[in-house]
Formats: structure tokens, sequence, C-alpha cells
């Protein structure tokens, strides 16, 4: 074959390879077209799991339900879609989800795709947790008593007497029933007594906060006062015998009584027994005339005389004859 013989065949094979067939030619490129622009696109998807914040709406403060289930702060979605959607999307965040739970009846949160705010072929393939269940309870209110404790020490010699007093005496706790219920006292906080000598001394002071979920209705204060007496120490002496003032006794009945002393602790812990003298004054008694010493008897309060201390006389009083 001539060379030109052979450029003319290879024309032809050319022109042919071109013009014969086009029909199966254009199907057989359009499938391959498509099958590339699937694999590229499949190739281009990405799934990818990312953090989306939870809030809710609760009821308002003075519903009669509450909310005890814990909400957690975001929950884990896992997102697919086409890859630079995607990379936006973690960059920028996914707006968070509002639950409204103001009715106080709704008993669980089912998340699905319809309540996230995502953009065209992004799609929602799970969710963790894929639902909460909500624990609600009913709200009262009840009153319980304020109390108040002390701290520090009263100046040299000094002690609190008696119990703190508390104004007001009830405060009111709303919340929770099984919280509520529960509660013994609301506290103020300690009264501070260091250095405080006789007297009584009021405060106000602030009310401690209240347990988680609960509340205090009311001045969030109250008034705490305080007594501060001198200390005191007490000693008995039994048996002493009671002196008779005035003339012409003829007995006493009894003869001996039991004294009860207090007092400061130096006055007290230096008393001997015979500074401690039980008297009956005769010359006070109903009837006696010293004028007249006729026979007669009446009963006589005895007393001691004591320098800084009291006496307490066990029987208080003893019959005197004349």
């Amino acid at each position: 074959m001539t060379i030109a013989e052979r450029v003319t065949a290879a024309g032809t094979f050319v022109r042919e390879a071109f013009t014969e067939n086009l029909g199966l030619k254009g199907l057989s490129l359009a499938f391959a077209l498509g099958l590339f622009l699937f694999l590229y696109g499949q190739r281009d998807e990405q799934q990818r799991t990312v953090a989306v914040g939870l809030t809710s709406r609760p009821p308002s403060e003075d519903s009669a339900r509450e909310l005890m289930t814990q909400l957690p702060a975001s929950i884990h979605v896992t997102l697919r879609g086409p890859a630079h959607v995607i990379d936006r999307l973690v960059q920028s965040g996914i707006p968070p989800i509002t639950v409204d739970l103001r009715n106080g009846e709704r008993e669980s949160i089912v998340f699905n795709e319809r309540m996230f705010s995502l953009p065209p072929d992004t799609h929602v393939m799970a969710a963790d947790p894929p639902s909460i269940e909500l624990e609600w309870e009913d709200v009262i209110a009840r009153q319980i008593p304020i109390q108040a404790a002390i701290t520090g020490q009263p100046a040299e010699g000094y002690v609190v007497r008696g119990e703190p007093e508390v104004e007001p005496k009830q405060i009111t706790a709303r919340g929770p029933a099984s919280l509520v219920e529960v509660l013994q006292f609301a506290r103020v906080a300690a009264f501070d007594v260091s250095g405080l000598s006789e007297g009584s001394h009021r405060r106000r002071l602030a009310l401690d906060p209240a347990p988680t979920r609960v509340r205090y209705l009311g001045p969030p204060a109250a008034t705490v006062a305080v007594t501060i007496a001198r200390r005191v120490s007490e000693a008995s002496f039994a048996a002493r015998p009671v002196e008779v003032v005035g003339p012409a006794i003829v007995g006493v009945s009894p003869r001996a009584v039991d004294v009860t002393v207090t007092g400061p602790p130096e006055v007290v812990q230096a008393l001997r027994a015979e500074q401690v003298v039980p008297r009956a004054n005769l010359m006070k008694a109903p009837g006696f005339d010293l004028k007249d010493l006729r026979h007669g008897s009446a009963e006589l309060p005895v007393t001691v005389e004591l320098a800084g201390a009291q006496a307490r006389v066990q029987p208080p009083s003893v019959t005197v004859k004349w």
C-alpha cells in the first residue's frame, strides 16, 4: 500500500470513529459522566458528630409545677452532608435547641431533624441521647421556724443566758414538695458574742441561702436578741442553824435549814460555812409586842444576807415560839 492509500485509510477510520453509532456513543458518554459525578459527589460528602446546645423555657416562678430533671447543656448530633457545608457548620456552630416546658406537663423530649436549623442537603443521622424523660413535682409552701446560732465567747466573767430570740420566728419556704416537706428550719448567720458584757444585744442578721430549688418568701434577714449575764457559781450549805432575832425565844422548828448560794465564782468559792447565817426576825412577827410578852408563835421567813451573792433557803420559813 502506498503512502497516499495509507493516509486515505487513516482519515476514513477517524471519520467513521466520530460519525458512526452516534446514539450509542452519546449514551456511553452520558453514563460515564453521570458515574463520574456520582462518585465525586460521594467523595465530597462527610459525616461528623457535633455538639448542639440545649435550652428550655421553664414554668414561671409562681407555677404549681417544677421540673426536677437536670437537662444537659448540650446533646451530640451526627450529621451527614457536603463536606464544605459540614465544615462551615462546625466553625459557626448549630443554633441551640429551645424546648418549651412552660405548661409543666411535658413528659419527654424526643429529638428529631425538624428541631435543628440545618442547611439544605444536611441531615441528622442520630442524636445522643435520642430522648430525655422529664420528671415533675408539685410546688408547695409551708412555714418553718428560724433558728439562730452563737459563736465566740463573751467578755471574761460573762456567759450567754438562755437561747437567742429571733423575730420573726417563722418564714415561708416554697419549692418542690419532696424538698420543702423535709425542711426543719431556716438559719440566720451566727451571732458573734465575742467580747460582749452584761446586757441584751440585738442585731439584724441575714438568712442563710435556701436549699437548691427552694425559695424563702419574706424578708432576707431576721432580728436576733442575745442576753449576756455574769457568770455564776453555785454552792450548797446543808443544815445551817437558824438564828432568831428577838428576846424570850422558846423554840424554833425546824432548827436548821439548807442554803444554796449563787453568785460570781470568785464570791461563791470564797464563802465559808460560818458566813452563811440563816435568820428569822421575831421583831417583825404579827402579834409580837415587847411590852406584852405573852406566849405566842409565828411563822417567819428565813433570810440569808450575803454581799455579791444570792441565797435560796429550804424550807423558806420556820415556826418561832415565845
